[in-house]
């Protein structure tokens, strides 16, 4: 069982890396209200409610969010902006930069749960080699937050930290072991002791008794 854990976090560690180095593609997952795609300044595209949503974005691509939420899959991470935000996610390499320029705070998170929230006019850069996210702080600030109880981590620019990039194997409860239990030990019986049974007779002991007395003392002839 313990090699088998071994051998999956193994494979979940390989294919999560390779995805990220593989996914440079921007996906709209989500919108809840009006935002505006923007390229070089401009608005090119505005999503209302009920519009179509485009699958695929190129990089480079400014989201400015109206009013309301909007979530976007790029390099394996979610991003999330509010009424007010406005970021541009982009790629560098096989590391992914997002750029946050608007009033409100952007939140990047992985597949693991780590989150960075970036606050206003901050950049960070996130780069994901095997099991591990390397965050680099570029611009402004960032708190880095761990969802299994490690706390928050202001991050500042020019510093850097990391956190896991896959979630935690779920550890498989082991049944208590039940102790036997003793049989039973039954105590024997003693066996009856045999009981001596009279046979009945027909005989008379005191008439007996009589007639023996009487002839015995008879005179003989």
């Amino acid at each position: 069982m313990k090699y088998a854990k071994i051998l999956l976090s193994a494979i979940l560690f390989l294919s999560v890396g390779l995805a990220f180095a593989a996914d440079k593609t921007i996906k709209i997952t989500k919108v809840a209200g009006t935002v505006q795609l923007m390229k070089n300044g401009v608005v090119v595209m505005t999503i209302k409610p009920g519009d179509p949503i485009p699958t695929k974005l190129d990089s480079n691509v400014t989201f400015f969010v109206v009013n309301g939420t909007v979530e976007v899959e790029a390099g394996g991470m979610k991003i999330t902006g509010v009424t007010g935000s406005e970021f541009k996610p982009s790629f560098s390499g096989n590391a992914l930069v997002v750029a946050s320029e608007g009033r409100a705070s952007v939140v990047v998170k992985n597949q693991a749960g780590q989150s960075v929230v970036m606050t206003s006019n901050s950049e960070v850069k996130l780069n994901t080699t095997g099991a591990v996210t390397q965050v680099e702080v570029q611009k402004g600030r960032a708190v880095v937050s761990n969802p299994t109880g490690g706390g928050t981590q202001v991050v500042n620019a020019g510093e850097s930290t990391s956190f896991s990039a896959v979630p935690p194997v779920a550890q498989t409860p082991t049944a208590p072991v039940v102790p036997a239990e003793e049989p039973a030990v039954t105590e024997e019986t003693p066996a009856a002791e045999p009981v001596a049974v009279v046979p009945e007779t027909s005989v008379n002991p005191v008439q007996e008794a009589e007639e023996s007395t009487e002839v015995s003392g008879s005179t003989p002839s």
